[in-house]
């Protein structure tokens, strides 16, 4: 199973916010030690290399590695619906073909829950040269 939970949906937000108009859709792959992505751009002229540590998260589990491939478009109109200081919580079982995105308020009012499919993607990992 994976969960990954963010005291603030805004610094999720502003990731997405960052991506969405170079990327049409990515694989966010999840392991014990956080979330990363690397994807190009339909041109070819830009990579996007994100890491997110499972220490920056306030919940953070993911039992066994798993690929998520997500259409950035749908995920950011599901994002568009929690509040600035909603809590968010991404969930997905072993092998399942969908993510479910769990908005909760501060006050613990309104709980939202938004399932969304999963994509298979064609992807490769593209060294990113280290400069000294």
């Amino acid at each position: 199973m994976f969960e990954a939970r963010l005291p603030q949906s805004h610094i999720f937000k502003k990731i997405l916010e960052a991506v969405k108009d170079l990327l049409t859709e990515a694989t966010f792959d999840c392991s014990d030690s956080g979330i990363q992505l690397q994807a190009m751009d339909n041109s070819h002229v830009s990579l996007v290399s994100l890491n997110l540590r499972s220490d920056g998260f306030d919940k953070y589990r993911c039992d066994r590695n798993l690929s998520m491939g997500i259409n950035l478009a749908s995920m950011t109109k599901i994002m568009k619906c929690a509040g600035n200081e909603d809590t968010l919580t991404m969930k997905a079982q072993d092998n399942a073909d969908t993510v479910t995105f769990v908005f909760e308020s501060k006050s613990q009012d309104r709980v939202s829950d938004y399932e969304m499919k999963l994509m298979n993607l064609d992807r490769e990992y593209l060294g990113i040269p280290v400069n000294s």
